[in-house]
């Protein structure tokens, strides 16, 4: 399709050719597959792969705004289930390390960001696969203070420099604060949805979301949509346990690839 009529600064994906385009198209379907059936794999898996194709500061933007319009998809769900008052501690710290991650985001080399998002992803993956913030989380009072905003403020900062991360570590006090798996997404979701239109604003702040911005992540809305509606209805019998040990094996080797790709970058 020609699209020579529209202005330049609007033209979309126009720096990528047709297949890198249809790939680009093929992972935000396929990790929308996924977070319709598991909840979770979104983000890190398409900021991953998509990192692979074009330069790191692009695919966590780009991931970030398409985040913003399809968390409508879902976000009806947070409002009825979601709890306002386990959500509420974890701003303040949250919004305040949003701000420093993009800060840092923005002025990061490519190079150095790629190292940090390999680092990133591929140190949730070894956290999580040993359980260790879980054996930590035994030995501290998640209802301090203390607790509380470190964990905010480690997760906010992860999600502004890497995009994708920081829910790994609200999970820690979320599970312990909701007492029902609704609740749990649902203020899974509350806090991700609020943060995320955060990050969506500071970025905006600083100048990091272009009008051809929006147009190229409002282009990947319906491959998201209906990957997601066919997560929900198609796979919901899929094996949990076998489906998330891939997932942190597909995690991990991407993460590894992109270190490497970075190091070879900055070296």
């Amino acid at each position: 399709m020609n699209l020579d009529f529209l202005p330049a600064d609007l033209i979309p994906f126009q720096d990528l050719d047709g297949g890198t385009f249809a790939l680009l198209v093929l992972i935000y379907l396929a990790t929308a597959v996924i977070r319709g059936a598991f909840g979770f794999g979104t983000v890190a898996l398409a900021i991953v792969f998509s990192s692979m194709m074009v330069e790191p500061h692009y695919a966590i933007l780009l991931a970030l705004v398409t985040g913003s319009y399809c968390q409508v998809q879902i976000f009806p769900f947070a409002l009825r289930h979601g709890d306002w008052k386990v959500a509420k501690p974890m701003f303040l710290a949250g919004f305040a390390a949003i701000v420093a991650g993009v800060f840092i985001f923005k002025n990061l080399e490519p190079g150095w960001l790629t190292i940090c998002l390999g680092m990133v992803m591929a140190g949730i993956v070894v956290l999580d696969h040993y359980r260790v913030m879980e054996r930590l989380a035994a030995k501290v009072d998640l209802r301090g203070t203390a607790t509380v905003f470190g964990l905010s403020s480690a997760a906010g900062l992860i999600a502004g420099i890497a995009g994708g991360g920081g829910m790994y570590l609200y999970s820690i006090y979320l599970k312990y604060a909701c007492p029902t798996p609704a609740m749990l997404r649902g203020t899974s979701i509350l806090l991700g949805a609020i943060l995320l239109y955060w990050r969506f604003m500071v970025a905006a702040a600083m100048g990091l979301i272009s009008p051809r911005l929006l147009v190229e992540s409002l282009l990947l809305v319906p491959p998201s949509m209906i990957g997601a509606w066919a997560g929900i209805h198609f796979f919901r019998r899929a094996s949990s346990k076998r489906f998330y040990d891939t997932f942190q094996l597909v995690l991990f080797s991407g993460a590894a690839i992109l270190l490497w790709k970075g190091l070879q970058r900055v070296l």
